[in-house]
């Protein structure tokens, strides 16, 4: 039956539960910025772009890397490159061609009203009555001073000009000394699509060695949201190997010297390996995926799961030192841990289903999937272990002695003043409860960005190549949100509203940046501008400025329209540009509006991308209609609202949850106040030491706390239960037995969590760190305090006072 349940689980596991490494699926999908997002996806075409970077010694060996590269490219299968940008000739020639439909109205304004002005002064110098009263210095006022400003006012108009003109010549995917340039792979998917993002990498990869094999001192490199993608989602899934790995090895290591049977650890890996499957097959029939809050749960359910079997099997060996037949001493190894590890088990669920209480979707899946993994190892522990032993483990040798565990505990730990350990612990807490009011009170949550993405050689490399373009082609490539207008008359006042966002503000203050519209290229006042370049036109054409010396002529007709400029239209608009507009739907072109963060803002500041979501996450239109978007920045702030929101209330029903169990199935005695108190205060320790190290809690690292006062009770109701069991209750029996084996769970759970730390996702690492610190805390409150607490002012009562 259980093989048949394990195959069922590896096949939902392997075909039925995938990796979503997106962001987004941390959110309820029914949370207003995930329907915007989703809506969004259902409108913008699914592609994004890998910005490659080439870096050459010379220009002519920029060129030559460049067309190779751009032909390599071209080859590559187009369910995964839609088209390669290597130049932006097309585009230059396009603004050339109709570059007075372009110039934005006021330059045109200023540039009639400026030639009006010369027109009139030279008409005056024609007029054989004109007597110049004011002289040529411009100090005078009327027509004489509005002439002698207008040369002025030219000149302003021709630089700007020919500025633009400049530009255009140079191809803006060369740098300014001409070793660098970009080529933009415009991709058939989105970068949230890894495994399509990997297939493309590596095929760049190869494209890359290949020219690179006949140009050796050049350097290319790729950057992008793609490559940062792939990077995030390798990082994610090596270290889910990588942990899962190091924690097998280690815990097994662990539990092989501390049962010194390799018959009983084999059969509790394989309760534990086929409880961990069951419950990861349970996950794809429940939540449906794993996201980035999940992905690592395997090791901490293995992690933790693992206690049960561990007690259960270090009682059963206690019994058979003391001379007991296998039955026997695996009947009393059962009933003497079965009804502290319930508790445990059922501590364990309430803290990881307590996180089922928030919006937050990946706490949410988190509490799932825990919950049910806790269950399902504690009920393998009982019924698939016991089996096993009874089936497989008859031949187990036996050895005197008391665990070497247990002895050194006692020599580290032992104490025999219980009031004098309760005192210093006291003393602790208060100083501990002192941090912890000031942690929180200078807000504990985290808002570096670069905190939570990978450290890996891949995605360290994508961002030093990002880096580059950004130096060598400014910022804007990558990174822009879109707006969807419904209504394509809305397109005017969406940009309208988000310009309205900063209109007053000093540069530092400002939030929106560029601002990317079809008014760019096919402008809405195009009759104005029509009017107005007749109107210079008709002015140039006037024979009253042959009254003007020749070099003011010819600065003149620098700046005369060509005889025919027509409007601009969709149709003319370049490939490139027009796809950059178009939707899904083929017919909707001109509705998206993209935009990027001011310059000023810090792209990896959590309080700047939330500054920047809540400015464009719903605007306000003059027309009165109300346009909403989302995001990746939206995504990220409604992820910290939703933790800062929920946060407490996690914690607060975790602890009343444990409180309400402890309390039924304990008891009102002195048991459950020692468990009770020692979870409270290793959770408390665990979270001042937080503060002392400056740890900011994450989307991740905050499941840590509710988790911790799961394993505060797990530890203290085993050690509690095995101190009141003893006929002669003394703290340093309970360190020797029931202490050893609680020693050990807890050394395979800090396995567990430690094996986290060499992720290079540092969001994943922050989370083992705060993990293993509560787990630290939780096992010194178990040992020390539980024992003193129990012991303090009873030296001379029976074990049963206190069930009185």
């Amino acid at each position: 039956m259980h093989l048949v349940l394990l195959v069922g689980a590896i096949y939902l596991i392997a075909f039925r539960l995938p990796l979503f490494a997106d962001f987004s699926y941390l959110l309820p999908q029914d949370a207003p910025a995930v329907i915007d997002l989703r809506r969004l996806e259902a409108r913008v075409q699914a592609t994004d772009v890998v910005i490659v970077v080439v870096e050459a010694t010379t220009p002519q060996e920029r060129v030559a890397v460049v067309d190779a590269l751009a032909k390599e490219f071209a080859g590559i299968p187009k369910d995964l490159v839609e088209r390669v940008d290597s130049d932006d000739k097309e585009l230059r020639d396009f603004i050339k061609a109709h570059e007075w439909m372009l110039v934005p109205t006021q330059d045109l304004r200023d540039a009639d009203r400026a030639l009006a002005s010369k027109l009139a002064e030279a008409k005056k110098k024609a007029n054989p009555l004109y007597v110049p009263f004011d002289d040529d210095s411009g100090s005078g006022s009327g027509s004489a001073a509005a002439g002698s400003n207008a040369p002025t006012e030219l000149d302003t108009i021709r630089d700007k000009r020919r500025a633009a003109e400049a530009k255009l010549d140079r191809s803006h995917s060369v740098s300014a000394d001409g070793l660098t340039a970009k080529i933009e792979v415009h991709t058939s998917f989105r970068s949230t699509d890894a495994g399509r993002g990997r297939r493309l990498l590596d095929l760049l990869d190869a494209a890359r060695t290949r020219v690179l094999a006949t140009h050796p001192t050049t350097q290319v490199g790729f950057a992008g949201s793609v490559i940062v993608a792939v990077a995030e989602h390798a990082a994610i899934l090596d270290g889910m190997l990588l942990s899962s790995l190091v924690t097998t090895v280690l815990v097994a290591v662990v539990l092989a010297l501390y049962f010194r049977s390799a018959t009983l650890l084999a059969l509790l890996i394989a309760a534990l390996a086929i409880a961990t499957t069951f419950a990861f097959g349970a996950a794809a029939l429940t939540v449906g995926h794993l996201n980035a809050a999940t992905a690592f749960l395997g090791a901490i359910i293995a992690g933790n799961g693992i206690n049960y079997g561990i007690l259960l099997i270090a009682r059963f060996l206690e019994e058979r030192r003391r001379g007991k037949e296998l039955d026997d001493a695996l009947a009393v190894a059962i009933a003497g841990t079965l009804r502290p590890t319930a508790v445990a088990s059922l501590g364990a669920s309430i803290a990881y289903g307590s996180l089922a209480a928030t919006s937050f979707k990946g706490f949410a899946d988190f509490a799932i999937i825990g919950a049910i993994g806790m269950t399902l190892c504690w009920i393998a522990s009982y019924l698939l272990l016991p089996a096993l032993i009874l089936r497989l483990g008859r031949r187990t040798r036996n050895f005197d002695g008391d665990p070497l565990v247990g002895v050194t505990l006692v020599r580290l730990l032992g104490f025999r003043r219980s009031d004098l350990v309760c005192a210093v612990t006291g003393l602790v807490l208060v100083c501990a409860g002192i941090v912890v009011a000031r942690y929180v009170a200078a807000d504990p949550f985290e808002y570096d960005i670069k905190r939570l993405r990978s450290e890996g050689d891949d995605a360290v490399e994508a961002r030093a190549w990002m880096k580059a373009s950004d130096v060598a082609f400014g910022r804007g490539y990558s990174g822009r949100t879109y707006i969807a207008a419904d209504d394509l008359g809305d397109v005017p006042e969406i940009v309208a509203a988000l310009r309205a966002i900063d209109r007053g503000k000093a540069e530092p203050k400002k939030t929106i940046g560029d601002i990317q519209s079809i008014l760019d290229v096919v402008p809405r006042d195009q009759d104005v501008k029509l009017a107005l370049i007749a109107d210079i036109r008709r002015m140039m054409a006037d024979k009253a400025l042959d009254a003007l010396d020749d070099h003011t002529l010819d600065e003149l007709q620098e700046l005369a329209p060509p005889d025919h400029v027509s409007k601009v239209t969709i149709a003319d608009l370049p490939t490139a540009v027009r796809q950059a507009f178009t939707e899904k739907d083929p017919s909707k072109i001109g509705y998206l509006i993209s935009i990027r963060p001011a310059d000023k803002l810090d792209e990896w500041n959590g309080r700047d991308m939330v500054r920047f979501a809540d400015a464009i996450r719903e605007l306000h239109l003059a027309n009165g209609k109300t346009i909403t978007t989302s995001g990746a920045s939206v995504i990220f702030a409604d992820i910290l609202e939703s933790i800062r929101a929920d946060g407490p209330k996690v914690t607060a029903i975790a602890a009343g949850g444990l409180l309400v169990m402890v309390l039924l199935l304990v008891g009102r005695n002195r048991r459950a106040v020692a468990v009770l108190v020692a979870t409270a205060s290793g959770s408390l320790l665990m979270t001042a030491t937080c503060a002392l190290l400056q740890l900011k809690v994450n989307f991740l690292d905050f499941v840590a706390l509710p988790i911790t006062l799961g394993l505060g009770v797990d530890y203290a109701i085993n050690v509690a239960h095995r101190h009141d069991s003893e006929a002669k209750p003394d703290p340093l029996t309970t360190l020797r037995t029931s202490g050893s084996a609680v020693f050990v769970c807890s050394l395979t759970t800090i396995i567990g969590y430690g094996s986290l730390l060499v992720s290079d996702n540092l969001a994943i690492r922050g989370f083992g760190t705060a993990s293993l610190i509560g787990e630290i805390t939780c096992l010194l409150t178990a040992l020390v305090l539980v024992p003193a607490l129990l012991a303090v002012g009873r030296h001379k009562r029976l074990p049963s006072d206190d069930q009185r």
